[in-house]
């Protein structure tokens, strides 16, 4: 029998254990560079990072590795997840964030690495388990990839799949389910397929529509429902893992365990995971409610009403924003001009 909600995520056996550390909103996504040599028609990359030599932890652009580090301090992440673009591209900065990593919070943190396998040698594999990665995820666009794969097997690190449930595409799938399993390859990640800006006129043109959640792709949870279900007593621990889980529970229980982490007393936080907080302008000290900015203090909007009404400033706005600092909404409640 099936594990799991199917609207979230479905499985045979286990989870991976990167897979149960995403669940925990404490993976890191490190983003290390946009360029990859397969260009994927329905690849989800943002145009912003898609080819370009950039780096992101989580949401935040990135210049130094120390940002990482910092990243990670913030929401008392337990892992890892290094992503792309193509890792293998710049497999000296792969290796030098893992040591770092590794060594400012432990061998029990937890890294994993995807990769298409275009690039994956034997030279590869063994600064990798040299660095300390734990988990290998490939996607292989083609089967002769499927190599690189066999190369990994004879590591230290857990190697598995990881691919998009693409409608019209069965074929394939069941043949990788099939030669993971004879490879004794430890998982395979089924993934919906996701629409996004960049890749939306390429699906589309395939008759490929969001219909599930915000993102995913018409037919593609139908298939990987079929596939796991013909599947279910495979030896391989097979995971279905939806868009909405990606999109919404994923990335919220991140944000909010970094808010619960890294915010500060007077900002609260909704069960979105958005921080709240109320911006006063005025000229009086209010040291005592909160953080004084350049014309103003941030306070927490419990103390709203008083503060209006012992001190009457100028104006006073709720701010809604994300945890990396993107502004969700921002609402005039008062102002002493209208209300004199």
């Amino acid at each position: 029998m099936l594990k799991g909600n199917p609207e979230i995520s479905l499985y045979n056996r286990d989870l991976p254990l990167g897979c149960k550390y995403c669940r925990l909103g404490s993976k890191l996504v490190v983003f290390i560079s946009g360029e990859c040599g397969d260009s994927c028609y329905y690849c989800p990359v943002s145009e912003e990072r898609f080819g370009k030599d950039v780096m992101y932890a989580n949401e935040k652009k990135t210049e130094s590795f120390q940002d990482f580090i910092y990243e990670a301090y913030k929401m008392n992440a337990l892992g890892a997840g290094i992503t792309g673009g193509d890792p293998i591209l710049h497999l000296d900065k792969v290796v030098k964030l893992i040591e770092i990593l590794k060594s400012e919070f432990g061998e029990d943190f937890h890294i994993h690495l995807y990769t298409s396998g275009r690039y994956v040698n034997y030279d590869a594999l063994f600064a990798l388990q040299r660095a300390g990665l734990d988990e290998i995820r490939f996607h292989p666009v083609r089967k002769e990839y499927l190599k690189a794969v066999e190369k990994a097997l004879n590591f230290s690190f857990d190697v598995g799949l990881e691919v998009p449930a693409i409608p019209g595409e069965e074929e394939y799938l069941n043949f990788l389910i099939k030669w993971a399993e004879e490879h004794k390859v430890k998982f395979i990640n089924i993934n919906e397929l996701e629409i996004t800006e960049r890749n939306f006129y390429n699906l589309n043109s395939k008759g490929i529509t969001i219909s599930h959640g915000l993102a995913g792709g018409k037919g593609s949870f139908e298939l990987a429902l079929k596939v796991l279900e013909a599947n279910v007593d495979s030896k391989l621990d097979i995971h279905y893992c939806s868009s909405v889980y990606k999109d919404v529970v994923e990335t919220r229980t991140r944000f909010l365990r970094t808010i619960r982490y890294y915010s500060k007393p007077y900002e609260k936080y909704s069960g979105e995971g958005t921080i709240i907080k109320a911006f006063v302008r005025t000229n009086t000290d209010l040291s005592d409610y909160g953080e004084k900015t350049s014309n103003g203090f941030y306070i927490s909007p419990e103390f709203v009403d008083e503060v209006i009404s012992k001190y009457n400033p100028d104006e006073v706005r709720i701010i809604e924003e994300l945890p990396y600092g993107l502004k969700v909404s921002e609402k005039l409640i008062y102002s002493k001009s209208k209300n004199c």
